[in-house]
């Protein structure tokens, strides 16, 4: 999140409002080499945290559900790996496409999952940010883009900070004296 606001300070009459978190890494953008690097590092190391978590830590028990659910929660970071690797305003756009639109689903899917992982008050909070990020994606879709007066780069935004609020948490949780997955819970 403050990598973006970052890029979205350098980049030349950027509009939270109305411009898309992916024109910041669009071919020829000033913020490009910044906002893509950042969005690949970010993902892989998310990708890594997940892949620790659900198939290297002590929740690995019951590995059936386990293997499912790590599943789950690796597809939001593949699919922003391939966002990052393939700009929305190249000729392999529809590629970023698909991986952002892996990245706002599970993203969402996986806060709402959590649920199912945590305790309360954790549990509902999760649950909430989860519903706001996939409520959010078919009003993105619905609204008109690049044209003068645009809310899109908001309504992004209201799919994608759910999910960043989510996923600080979600560490926070599994870093706390209190927190951790109870495999029973599932």
């Amino acid at each position: 999140m403050l990598l973006n606001t970052v890029a979205e300070g350098l980049y030349p009459d950027y509009s939270v409002a109305s411009n898309s978190l992916s024109e910041l890494g669009y071919i020829g953008a000033n913020t490009s080499l910044f906002w893509n690097s950042q969005l690949l590092l970010a993902s892989v190391l998310l990708f890594l945290g997940m892949y620790v978590l659900f198939y290297r830590s002590q929740f690995r028990q019951g590995a059936g559900r386990a293997n499912l659910t790590g599943i789950l929660f690796l597809i939001l970071p593949v699919g922003a790996i391939i966002a990052s690797l393939f700009q929305g305003n190249s000729a392999l756009s529809v590629l970023h496409d698909i991986g952002s639109f892996m990245a706002f689903i599970f993203g969402g899917i996986s806060a709402i999952y959590a649920y199912k992982l945590t305790g309360a008050p954790f549990r509902h909070f999760s649950l909430v940010l989860g519903i706001i990020t996939l409520v959010m994606i078919p009003v993105y879709i619905a609204s008109p883009h690049n044209v003068p007066g645009s809310i899109s780069g908001m309504l992004e935004r209201l799919i994608v900070y759910p999910y960043f609020l989510w996923a600080i948490s979600f560490g926070g949780y599994l870093i706390s004296s209190q927190g951790g997955l109870s495999a029973g819970k599932n």
